[in-house]
C-alpha cells in the first residue's frame, strides 16, 4: 500500500534483498553444495546433531503455516525474528533515517522500544501512561505525533511491561485509525495468552498500519532458543523482508518451536499457563498482606508490579537469598518486578520477603 511505502525509509524500500544460498532455488535436492557448510554434523555426530551443520530455512513455511493457523491470519502477513527484540530493531531500521525520524513510547514501559531508537539515530517521543492506572492517554500521543510529523513508529506494549496491564483496545484501534499513512502503531503483545483477550492481528485488514508482535517465549516456555513473530500488512512484511538477517533463525529453536506447537504442546503450554494463573493469583494475595509492601498492581501478565518502601534495598536482600527479582524504581518509585514461578519458587521469594519484613524498622514501613 502507498500509505505504508510513504512511511518506509526511501532507500530501504529500493534495497535488493539479500538471497542466501536457502532462498535461491529449490529447497528439496540430494546434495547440497551450494553454502559452503561443513559437510559432517558436530560432535558427539549422534541423532541430535543431525543437520545442525546446515544453515535452516529464513522463514520455515512450516511454521509460517502453523502460526497462521493459531493466528488465524494469512501467512503472507507473517515474520519470524530473532525473538520479539529483532523485530522492535528492524521496525526502527526500516522506518526511521538516522537523525531524520522519530519513535514514540508510553512509559514506563519496555526499555527496547527506546534502545533501539537510540541505535538507529532516531529521537524518542515519551507519553507518560496516566498516573495511577497506568492507562493509554490517546489524545496525548495523537498531538505528540502532530507536533513531530516525522514520528513514524508508535510502541505500545500490551498488556504493558512492567506495568502488567493491558492497553484499551478502543483506544489502539482509534490511534490506528486516525495515525493511517502517519505512523504505523507496533502492539508488543508478549504477554497476551495470560490476559485471556483476543490479539489485535485480527484488527490488521481494517488498520494496516497495525503490527502486533508475538513470541514463543512466554507461552511456550522457549525464551532460550529466540523466536518473535510480527504480525502485520503484507507490505510491511515486504520492507522486513529486505533487511533481515540471511539466517536468523537457527536449526535448534526451529526444531523446538515445531514441537511446542504441535497441539500436544499447545496443549502443555496452556496448561502450564493455568498454573501460573492460579499462582499469580496466589502470591499476589501473599504480597498484598505483608508489612513490607505499598501496593500490588492487578496484572494481565505474568509477573506482578509491587511497590515497596525501599526497592533497592528489598532486592539486595533478595539476591543475598538467592533470589533474583527486578528493580524497577527507575521507572516507578519504589517499584520491583516479581515474576510469576514455580509454587517452590515464590515460597522462596516470600519466605525472604517475610525475612526482610521483620528487620525492617517499623519506623520504616
Amino acid at each position: 500500500m502507498d500509505e505504508i511505502v510513504r512511511l518506509a525509509r526511501p532507500d530501504v524500500y529500493a534495497m535488493t534483498p539479500y538471497s542466501s544460498a536457502r532462498t535461491e532455488g529449490g529447497q528439496d535436492a540430494r546434495v547440497y553444495l551450494d553454502a559452503n557448510e561443513n559437510p559432517y554434523p558436530p560432535y558427539p555426530a549422534g541423532p541430535d546433531q543431525e543437520g545442525l551443520n546446515r544453515y535452516p530455512e529464513p522463514q520455515p513455511d512450516h511454521l509460517l503455516d502453523r502460526f497462521a493457523e493459531l493466528y488465524a491470519v494469512p501467512r503472507e502477513q507473517l515474520f519470524l525474528s530473532r525473538g520479539a527484540d529483532e523485530a522492535i530493531d528492524l521496525l526502527v531500521r526500516a522506518f526511521c533515517a538516522c537523525g531524520q525520524d522519530a519513535v514514540l513510547i508510553t512509559p514506563p514501559t519496555f526499555v527496547m522500544y527506546e534502545t533501539a531508537a537510540q541505535i538507529q539515530g532516531a529521537r524518542v517521543h515519551r507519553v507518560p501512561l496516566t498516573a495511577g492506572s497506568f492507562a493509554l492517554d490517546v489524545d496525548a500521543v495523537l498531538a505528540a505525533q502532530r507536533a513531530d510529523p516525522a514520528t513514524k513508529l508508535v510502541f505500545l506494549c500490551s498488556p504493558n511491561n512492567p506495568t502488567s496491564n493491558l492497553m484499551d483496545r478502543a483506544g489502539v484501534l482509534r490511534l490506528a485509525t486516525e495515525l493511517r499513512g502517519r505512523a504505523l502503531v507496533v502492539v508488543d503483545e508478549l504477554y497476551l495468552d495470560y490476559s485471556g483477550r483476543p490479539s489485535l492481528a485480527a484488527e490488521i485488514p481494517t488498520h494496516p498500519n497495525l503490527v502486533a508482535l508475538r513470541s514463543v517465549s512466554k507461552e511456550y516456555s522457549l525464551a532460550g532458543e529466540r523466536l518473535g513473530i510480527a504480525v502485520a500488512h503484507p507490505e510491511v512484511i515486504g520492507i522486513l523482508r529486505r533487511i533481515m538477517a540471511p539466517y536468523s533463525l537457527s536449526v535448534s529453536a526451529i526444531r523446538a518451536v515445531t514441537t511446542a506447537v504441535s497441539p500436544e504442546g499447545i496443549a502443555h503450554g496452556r496448561a502450564n499457563i493455568r498454573r501460573i494463573l492460579a499462582e499469580r493469583d496466589r502470591v499476589a494475595a501473599a504480597l498484598a498482606a505483608s508489612p513490607a509492601v505499598r501496593r500490588v498492581f492487578p496484572s494481565d501478565a505474568n509477573f506482578l508490579l509491587v511497590q515497596v518502601d525501599d526497592a533497592p534495598a528489598l532486592c539486595a536482600r533478595m539476591e543475598t537469598d538467592g533470589v533474583k527479582i527486578r528493580n524497577r524504581s527507575a521507572l516507578l518509585d519504589g517499584a520491583v518486578r516479581i515474576s510469576i514461578g514455580t509454587p517452590e519458587e515464590n515460597d522462596a521469594m516470600l519466605g525472604v520477603l517475610a525475612a526482610h519484613a521483620d528487620r525492617t524498622p517499623a519506623g520504616t514501613r
